[in-house]
């Protein structure tokens, strides 16, 4: 039995030694490439709890986001200017999983705390209509639950 037992943790740890090392060897080699996948360029809403609501928007080349501001009309929100990432570069992972790499910028008259440096993040195409963030607000999707206004609206 301690034969087997030996054995079996003997082929599990090899498996994960190997397995570990062609992660990393794959992860050398994969490929940058310019601007966005096609399947994330649109506008991308988070449906959150309460007044926690986020827009994104992927371009060919960029990305530009932020919070939505709640206005005085019930269950409606404005586009605040948006942050984001220019000179955009992606790696493809698989399972639709994407490495997006970008330098941050910020919209006239306001600086971000990282302004001008690369930000490196990975997202998930879930499906066309749903998009998974690794860090910060998870789930995104292209159909808000809310109205979205432009900000210009508001302050006519």
């Amino acid at each position: 039995m301690k034969l087997i037992n030996g054995l079996g943790v003997t082929l599990l740890l090899g498996t994960a030694v190997w397995t570990g090392t062609t992660l990393q060897a794959n992860a050398k080699t994969l490929t940058w490439h310019a601007g966005t996948p096609k399947s994330l360029r649109k506008t991308w809403y988070h449906n959150g709890a309460g007044d926690n609501k986020a827009y994104i928007t992927y371009s060919a080349t960029k990305s530009t986001g932020n919070l939505l501001q709640a206005t005085n009309a019930k269950a409606t929100y404005a586009k605040l200017p948006g942050y984001g990432l220019k000179k955009l570069k992606y790696q493809a992972l698989g399972h639709h999983v994407y490495r997006l790499s970008g330098i941050q910028y910020s919209p006239k008259g306001s600086t971000v705390q990282f302004d001008g440096q690369r930000l490196t993040y990975q997202v998930k195409v879930v499906s066309k209509h749903q998009l998974h963030f690794y860090k910060g607000y998870a789930k995104y999707v292209t159909k808000p639950a809310f109205k979205v206004v432009a900000l210009k609206q508001l302050t006519r």
